[in-house]
């Protein structure tokens, strides 16, 4: 007889058990639902004894309620993870399951109704064979035998390890809403979806002495990231949806194995719903820890384990801007241990402990490294040696240059030289904002809250002045002195603009030779421009390409000439597509890059801008202007979304090739590819564009509406582009309204007015 499926099984035990902790880091009470099945030889038992069973022969379901119920009473944890294991261990010492001997074990199922706002619960199942068990004990009895110490922690941080197993963690009846379906109404308005996914994995027991809030199959980071998903999404089919929620889990959140049901109640009308439901598996291996790294030497590869590391850095002294520069160029630069990821916003800040001293420049990066904490350490100790920093000075004092190990994987570590994560993080807005650009789902290992959340518990802290640690987000310009940067938060910078053609469509060949292009410019610095834009390539729409080298030929002279005589009044900027005029135009004096090609049209571009490091304004346009105003077709006639994504791309694209993320300025590219209502919708909806939540957020936007062809529809059709300055004052004033950060003009006399009360119409205090 086969008896492998005997279980003795207790059945939905609702108990008040202390677990996980509130916004306080104090331990909270939470209704759970507890299961249990433990594997057990019935009919032997039965065989052996008939009816006079006892705990010697079976497991009793009154003996293991009676376990669970005094062991949750009396024993708290921080996730559902460490308290399944540590009841299965109970049950397993204390309700006669090593007594008798069967090796499938017990299974302990946990249900947390309420954990999240928009699902029925969440919970985590685990099975455990009786040699798992054993080893568990092992573990238990040999931790009570060594003292605590404030050494370092267990190099288990994660609870998982990436395989496929006999656990699972799961999340039922998830409400979610999204455009979906095939029909014309369908298209209009978002349907009630609910979601219920099972995550299949392998739970180490061992996991038990940590009982940190996990990072990778930490529930809310899971739900979020598919709730953000979904809420964009607009499928037609929910078989579509399920593989794309599904790779989302599998890829994004690296689970190993997945299933999912997806439930539309609205999609039939005599059924309570219609569902679709698939099971999905990654393939190969975990990739994600362990890659093929060059080592040197011999020249060849070997398995080499590279970690995802996130720094702080600050600057006070010196060019503030360079300093943080060179801490990363000297970390990440042509380095095959380390690599640059991403980089945050800029920020300038007020000192902090020590008051008395310059205000900081501030950010966070993400780095991949190889190397060990200790030796990430001492590496960003030398290089802010390099940097001139004095060591022997006051700690929190004046310094050219702070490099902090704020994350390490998922370490916890505390050491005499070194503690993961940073100790002090948690009190510092200028530490966590600048993270939060990066990384704002990111669990922190030891106060259980996202970064997002930490930097919100932080800013509404009663007694926190949020004057007093005011932080400014800011954009240097290197090629200058450190008081050259723009704090965004301000006014609407004033971008003049100098064409050097013989054919652009407003004022070409008015200001082609050298004399003349400085003269225009003096004025224009003289009505109030912030930054002259020089561009020797027309981008009307119908314009013909000319050669690179006549482009040099037109605007590095004037460049030139602008540095020599307007150095000290005005920042210069090019605008070129193409890498090799940007790399001269900056050699020659230009303090940024303007690319209405988003850095598309020349491939060495991205290059050029990541190695010269100054700050770069990428455009959203199709095709060139020889072709752009034929391809205006955009999907539903949304174009808001299509520059946003497009856009997005973009800025992806520059940060995964060095470019620093607080040295990019974003152009919606009003008049590129694009027919006159949809430039209106753009002004309309230019807020969209970095709203909060969207992958654009806080980036600067600078607006070039001037004298622009779609304008008249409101300026009596004038031809004449000069004869549009009012109807360029009122496109002015919009993206204003909307947010711009620069707005880019031909008539900077008149529109310095309008652009300075549009700032006290519109922009916050």
């Amino acid at each position: 007889m086969n008896t492998s499926g005997d279980k003795i099984q207790l059945h939905n035990l609702r108990v008040d058990c202390l677990v996980g902790v509130d916004a306080w880091e104090r331990p909270k009470h939470q209704p759970l639902v507890i299961s249990v099945a433990v594997a057990c030889d019935i009919a032997g038992s039965v065989k052996a004894v008939g009816d006079n069973l006892s705990s010697k022969h079976t497991v009793s379901y009154s003996e293991v309620l009676h376990t669970v119920r005094n062991f949750v009473a009396k024993n708290s944890y921080r996730t559902l993870e460490a308290l399944a294991i540590a009841i299965a261990h109970e049950i397993f010492v204390k309700c006669g399951v090593r007594q008798i001997k069967q090796q499938a074990g017990l299974t302990v199922k946990i249900e947390k109704p309420k954990a999240l706002l928009f699902a029925d619960f969440v919970g985590i199942e685990i099975t455990r064979t009786r040699q798992e068990l054993e080893e568990l004990d092992q573990l238990l009895e040999s931790k009570k035998q060594v003292p605590d110490t404030r050494v370092v922690r267990p190099s288990l941080l994660e609870p998982y390890d990436h395989t496929v197993g006999n656990d699972s963690i799961f999340i039922r009846q998830l409400a979610l809403s999204a455009i979906i379906g095939i029909n014309p109404w369908e298209r209009l308005h978002k349907q009630r979806l609910f979601f219920d996914i099972t995550i299949h994995l392998h739970l180490i027991s061992s996991f038990i002495i940590v009982d940190r809030i996990p990072d990778v199959f930490n529930f809310r980071t899971m739900v979020k990231k598919v709730s953000d998903y979904v809420d964009a999404t607009t499928f037609k089919t929910l078989e579509a949806l399920v593989e794309s929620v599904a790779s989302i889990l599998l890829n994004d959140c690296a689970a190993p194995k997945v299933w999912i049901r997806i439930s539309k109640p609205s999609a039939v009308a005599f059924a309570d719903t219609a569902s679709v439901e698939i099971t999905r598996e990654r393939d190969g291996g975990d990739e994600s820890a362990r890659k093929r790294v060059k080592t040197g030497g011999g020249g060849g590869e070997e398995d080499v384990v590279e970690h995802i590391a996130y720094l702080g850095l600050g600057s006070n002294l010196g060019n503030r801007a360079k300093n943080i520069a060179f801490g990363l160029d000297s970390l990440c630069k042509n380095n095959t241990t380390t690599k640059l990821l991403d980089t945050s916003f800029l920020y300038e800040t007020k000192p902090m402990y020590v008051t008395e001293q310059p205000n900081f420049l501030n950010a966070a990066c993400k780095i991949s490294t190889t190397l060990s904490p200790r030796d990430l350490l001492k590496r960003l100790k030398e290089i802010e040696a390099e940097a001139g920093r004095d060591f022997t000075v006051i700690r929190n004092g004046p310094r050219p240059l702070d490099m902090d190990i704020l994350f390490y994987d998922t370490l916890e570590l505390k050491s005499d030289i070194l503690e993961i994560p940073h100790k002090l993080m948690h009190e510092r807005e200028f530490v966590l904002r600048p993270l939060c650009d990066i990384a704002p789902t990111l669990p922190h290992p030891t106060r259980f809250h996202t970064c997002a959340k930490l930097l919100s518990l932080l800013i509404h802290t009663e007694g926190y002045d949020p004057e007093a640690h005011k932080m400014h987000q800011i954009t240097p310009f290197p090629t200058r002195a450190d008081t050259a940067i723009w704090t965004w938060s301000t006014h609407t910078r004033i971008m003049g603009i100098l064409t050097v053609t013989p054919d652009s469509f407003s004022d070409g060949g008015l200001f082609t030779g050298v004399d003349a292009a400085v003269t225009q410019a003096r004025l224009m610095i003289q009505n109030g421009a912030d930054v002259i834009d020089v561009g020797g390539q027309s981008t009307r729409p119908g314009a013909d390409i000319v050669s690179q080298e006549v482009e040099i030929g037109r605007v590095v002279p004037v460049i030139k000439a602008l540095r020599e005589n307007c150095a000290e009044e005005v920042l210069i900027s090019v605008d070129t597509f193409r890498a090799e005029v940007a790399r001269l135009a900056v050699l020659a004096g230009a303090d940024f890059i303007n690319d209405v090609s988003g850095g598309e049209y020349d491939e060495n571009m991205v290059a050029v801008m990541a190695d010269l490091k100054v700050p770069v304004c990428i455009m959203h346009m199709r095709g060139n202007p020889k072709t752009m105003q034929s391809l205006t077709k955009y999907d539903n006639n949304d174009v808001v979304t299509e520059v946003r994504n497009v856009l997005t791309k973009h800025v992806d694209r520059l940060i995964a090739n060095g470019v620093y993320r607080w040295n990019i300025i974003i152009d919606p590219g009003i008049g590129f590819a694009k027919t006159g209502e949809q430039n209106f919708t753009l002004l309309r909806k230019l807020d969209q564009m970095t709203a909060a939540g969207t992958a654009l957020e806080r980036f600067p936007v600078l607006v070039g509406p001037s004298r622009k062809g779609f304008l008249k529809a409101g300026a009596a059709n004038k031809e004449d582009p000069k004869e549009r300055v009012w109807a360029t004052a009122a496109a002015c004033s919009a993206s204003v309204m909307g947010g711009a950060a620069i707005i880019r003009v031909h008539d900077v006399k008149e529109m310095k007015d309008v652009i300075a009360t549009s700032d006290v119409l519109y922009r916050p205090k």
